[in-house]
């Protein structure tokens, strides 16, 4: 039996259900109907607590085991996904699974395609987790998390070897492999990047990517819509008869001026395993830069303070999206309204995070933070800025 585009509210009845029946497999819809409280096409309001596309192949006894298993398996991978995307620590998830079950942030789960069959379960479901419920725990166990997503990152890997500049061959293992971390990335960092097409292999020549044009980044950029270009370079060249590597990563403006030089790694003389020491380089530069976002844009409950904004405004209308904006900004728990008239309302915020946090999540609403002539913090939109 196939299923398409169901959402189940993640309860305890249904999840007792489970345990309790053996399942003949023709019984499985009618039990949909009665316990799963069908939400047709709903999404994860906050998609960063949220996992799409957990694919599960379970084998079992019978169907309803099969289904009961890999739906819990799938329902712990999706989880462990949204706290490596928050909290980007190994050892504080790991701690944090241990003392907390999954089921107490379960929002609901979507079955995107599912097959019953005789004692296998092969489905596609998204999970979402209630984000007001993770923040909660996150406080109260003192602990620092992320949830902003950072603006579009390009990734331009280039292969320097005797054979030439390479940047959009398939055949080679730095190129594959940044393409496929990146495809595979769940963090925050959006790192994106463009298709190895002919038109893009002649318009941005290796060559030209190796020598760090600013032209080519910025043409590179403009395509794929990205704030930053990351350029990442790794070099096989000869000491002698010996063959050294060297890698380095480069963070470039969307006009295609250097932000930053990140990791570096010169002159390393090459193993049997030329594939491995890729993989660990670019794993290095991966990171460093994801460590970078999460640093700047940590909230936590125990970095706590008062922050007084006035909000210039056209209109009730004006108002009114300036404070549904500030309802989705994580860092902001929570606001005071201290004053509002015709053209301007002040309010005081309680920020969990660095100022560095607070221009990030604004500029992500199209919003920014600036200084007054009469040093007060005004918020106001990028075009008036």
């Amino acid at each position: 039996m196939v299923y398409k585009a169901f959402n189940f509210r993640w309860t305890g009845v249904l999840q007792g259900t489970l345990q309790s029946i053996d399942y003949w497999p023709c019984s499985f819809a009618i039990l949909l109907l009665l316990f799963a409280q069908p939400v047709f096409a709903e999404d994860c309001s906050t998609p960063e607590f949220g996992v799409q596309n957990v694919s599960i192949d379970q084998v079992a006894e019978t169907a309803g085991e099969a289904r009961q298993l890999g739906t819990r398996a799938a329902a712990e991978t999706a989880f462990t996904v949204v706290l490596e995307r928050l909290l980007n620590d190994p050892k504080t998830i790991s701690q944090f699974q241990s003392r907390y079950d999954l089921d107490q942030f379960s929002d609901f789960f979507h079955i995107t395609e599912e097959n019953s069959l005789e004692g296998r379960y092969i489905a596609l479901l998204n999970f979402c987790f209630d984000a007001k419920r993770l923040r909660a725990t996150f406080r109260k166990d003192g602990l620092k998390w992320t949830e902003l997503r950072s603006p579009p990152i390009l990734v331009l890997p280039v292969w320097l070897g005797p054979e030439g500049a390479r940047a959009w061959q398939s055949d080679n293992s730095w190129l594959s492999g940044w393409r496929e971390a990146v495809e595979t990335s769940n963090g925050l960092v959006n790192f994106v990047l463009l298709e190895p097409t002919i038109i893009n292999e002649r318009s941005l020549r290796a060559e030209d990517l190796a020598r760090a044009n600013p032209v080519t980044l910025s043409y590179a950029a403009t395509l794929a819509e990205a704030e930053q270009t990351m350029l990442v370079i790794a070099r096989l060249d000869y000491d002698g008869s010996i063959p050294v590597l060297t890698v380095d990563g480069q963070l470039f403006s969307q006009d295609g001026e250097l932000v930053t030089t990140l990791a570096k790694m010169v002159d390393l003389p090459v193993s049997s395993d030329l594939v491995g020491q890729l993989a660990v380089a670019r794993s290095q530069i991966l990171l460093e830069v994801q460590a970078s976002w999460y640093a700047a844009n940590a909230i936590s409950g125990n970095d706590s303070q008062k922050m007084t904004l006035f909000l210039p405004i056209k209109s009730l209308e004006e108002w009114t999206a300036r404070l549904a904006a500030f309802d989705q900004i994580a860092v902001f728990n929570g606001y005071r309204i201290r004053k509002l008239d015709m053209t301007m309302g002040v309010i005081t915020v309680n920020v969990e995070g660095t100022i560095a946090a607070v221009k990030n999540a604004l500029l992500a609403h199209e919003l920014s933070l600036v200084m007054t002539d009469a040093g007060n913090q005004s918020v106001v939109p990028l075009t008036e800025n």
